[in-house]
């Protein structure tokens, strides 16, 4: 058993109670407490500016360097420790291959920043269905330096578990601001002088051809249905064009190439690198 660790072994244990709650997306979970799991996560939620509350550890925890530095942070920083049972930690773990440790992270719901980025790079998520898409989204966006990623009420939350883990722990970096009004976030772009682009799989603009190396904001919507054009009225439209026969493409590759051909043209503007 590892030293400054406490031994949980029931089940019924209120920790681990409160731990299959926000698993499983319960409204009775702790609002402002996140689940990470997976070594690159809890990496990246230790690099991050937020507090981890506790650790759920397995019994083979510790077993590699990369987890032993984590266990060694953890306890410098005096955050709650408890080990449980390999089979128990199992019932626990949202993975299908345990990797031995879950933390609870504190991080409070997150607001529009109260200080305007200049060259701001928008993503607004609407009526994005699946956890691991807009976690990927997260992490994308992330990767193209985006400066804030918003959703609507329709989304599923940024918060789940398996959005977290799929975006590869960026959640800790570039949380977004969840359940806003397309009003309330018009109104925001509208005050910090940000276009807005709603994407299109047939109509609109080419996305090489819009600028996207101003202040802008890409709107991107649910796999399925995509944009409904009349809740976004006079709303720019741009699209990817695509082959013959091509309906769409999955909302995250979307993201992805509208959101890196935003950085492309910044990183070649002279306005965006002054």
């Amino acid at each position: 058993m590892l030293t400054s660790v406490t031994r949980l072994t029931s089940k019924a244990n209120p920790l681990l109670k409160t731990i299959r709650l926000m698993a499983t997306g319960s409204h009775r979970a702790p609002e402002d407490l996140v689940l990470a799991e997976g070594i690159r996560v809890l990496e990246e939620a230790n690099r991050s500016r937020y507090s981890i509350e506790t650790v759920i550890l397995s019994e083979k925890f510790c077993s590699n360097p990369r987890e032993q530095a984590l266990f060694k942070n953890w306890l410098s920083r005096g955050v709650r420790l408890y080990q449980v049972k390999t089979a128990l930690f199992e019932s626990l773990s949202c993975l299908r291959t345990p990797q031995g440790a879950i933390a609870l992270v504190s991080v409070p719901r997150i607001l529009f920043p109260s200080q305007h980025n200049p060259a701001a790079l928008v993503l607004y998520a609407c009526g994005i269905q699946d956890p691991g898409n807009m976690g990927t989204l997260i992490r994308t966006a992330a990767a193209a330096g985006a400066t804030l990623i918003c959703t609507s009420k329709e989304t599923v939350s940024a918060r789940n578990p398996k959005a977290i883990r799929s975006s590869a722990g960026t959640f800790f970096h570039l949380s977004p601001v969840e359940h806003v009004d397309f009003a309330d976030f018009h109104r925001y772009c509208m005050d910090h002088s940000i276009q807005i682009y709603r994407t299109d799989a047939r109509d609109g603009v080419p996305y090489t051809e819009s600028d996207l190396k101003s202040p802008c904001a890409v709107l991107l919507g649910n796999e399925g249905s995509g944009m409904n054009e009349e809740l976004y009225p006079g709303i720019p439209s741009i699209r990817i064009p695509m082959a013959m026969g091509i309906e769409s493409l999955n909302v995250a590759l979307a993201g992805a190439v509208i959101l890196f051909e935003a950085s492309r043209q910044r990183a070649a503007s002279p306005v965006a690198k002054a």
